[in-house]
């Protein structure tokens, strides 16, 4: 009985390692704080990975992150004129440095004139970033934002 024991604990125990090394096999994104607020920074620590090119922001509400209405915030290095694709390239070991979120729920990047514009409330925030086939999420450490 004793060495039915013992062969059940190994077994288990080379499940678990299985396990995390199969989560560790998948995409490796992390969304950085660099800074002010605003500022975020995408870095790819695993193999090449499309992003979808719209950024989530979440409002932690009551102990939960809900969906933020903030529109136009996007995964580009620049507020150059002209469509954003739908998805990124982030090659290995490959960062991303977006334009900053401005705080507002429209204009949220790049000055863009909106309908119905005007800051998001103070509160605890994140970001979301996906990968363009929906099956991760990737998300920022919560931060701060104060009245403006």
């Amino acid at each position: 009985m004793g060495q039915l024991r013992c062969h059940t604990i190994g077994a288990a125990i080379c499940a678990g390692m299985v396990l995390a090394t199969a989560a560790a096999s998948g995409p490796q994104v992390e969304i950085q704080l660099p800074g002010k607020f605003g500022e975020f920074r995408v870095v790819n620590r695993g193999a090449m990975i499309q992003l979808n090119s719209t950024v989530k922001v979440q409002h932690e509400t009551g102990g939960d992150w809900q969906d933020s209405p903030v529109t136009d915030l996007y995964l580009t290095a620049s507020c150059a004129h002209g469509a954003v694709p739908d998805c990124v390239s982030l090659s290995a070991k490959a960062r991303l440095q977006p334009v900053p979120w401005s705080g507002n729920y429209c204009s949220s990047q790049c000055n863009l004139n909106c309908n119905l514009d005007g800051p998001a409330p103070p509160g605890i925030y994140r970001y979301v970033v996906t990968s363009c086939d929906h099956k991760h999420q990737f998300f920022s450490a919560a931060f701060p934002k104060k009245a403006q």
